[in-house]
């Protein structure tokens, strides 16, 4: 197992991931994809096609607003999708829906995710690259942990982040795994999401400092 090193490796990878978890049983997840500068929509497209093939019209793309839904409607085109707003209430989860694929939404949606939520019941919803964490200044602690509330609720089946010198990745059923990029392996697992700190003892512990160390000692001698 290698870390992907394209867009789309990762984009199947999490795509195979989502299928597996929502044939599971597993109806609220979490994909979060921080490759590069993609743009969100490249990164929720093979999702877009992947329910298209599985559910038919029977699904509903749901956008952070109309203007982004109209966006993902253009560029979507070929898939012949009707993307909706979170904003649009009871016109984005109608009751022949058999699965939701929910993009970007911002922090401001939070209360109307919710109760989008309420309204999907049951059937599958699939979060992508939400952007619900950030700690903008104003924001009160109330609202913060309403966010966190909301997300709690989503299992990660797909996370590839950049962290420091390497990157954070966990596929749905296994453990997150923290990986040096450098050397292509899997330094640390963990059973839940680590730290920051857990990520700073990973990456500059003295074990990882000797290991540098070494490294530069063998890329002298080959020089």
């Amino acid at each position: 197992m290698s870390l992907p090193q394209t867009l789309e490796e990762a984009a199947a990878a999490a795509v195979q991931a989502t299928l597996e978890a929502i044939a599971t049983g597993s109806n609220r997840l979490l994909v979060d994809i921080r490759f590069d500068e993609a743009k969100v929509l490249d990164i929720a497209r093979p999702f877009a096609a992947a329910f298209r093939e599985r559910y038919g019209d029977n699904w509903q793309p749901i956008l952070a607003d109309a203007g982004a839904a109209a966006l993902a409607k253009r560029e979507w085109a070929d898939l012949n999708l009707n993307p909706r707003g979170v904003n649009e209430g009871r016109l984005a989860v109608t009751p022949e829906a058999q699965a939701f694929l929910v993009v970007a939404p911002s922090s401001v949606e939070t209360d109307r995710l919710e109760k989008l939520m309420e309204l999907v019941g049951d059937r599958p919803a699939v979060l992508v690259n939400p952007r619900l964490e950030n700690a903008e200044i104003g924001v009160g602690l109330a609202a913060r942990r309403v966010r966190e509330r909301f997300l709690n609720r989503f299992e990660p089946c797909y996370v590839l982040q950049p962290v420091m010198g390497g990157a954070l990745l966990r596929t749905f059923g296994g453990p997150w795994q923290v990986w040096s990029v450098l050397e292509n392996q899997v330094l640390q697992e963990f059973g839940d999401r680590p730290s920051s700190d857990d990520l700073e003892r990973v990456f500059r512990g003295p074990q990882r400092s000797w290991l540098a160390q070494l490294q530069g000692f063998f890329r002298a001698l080959q020089n």
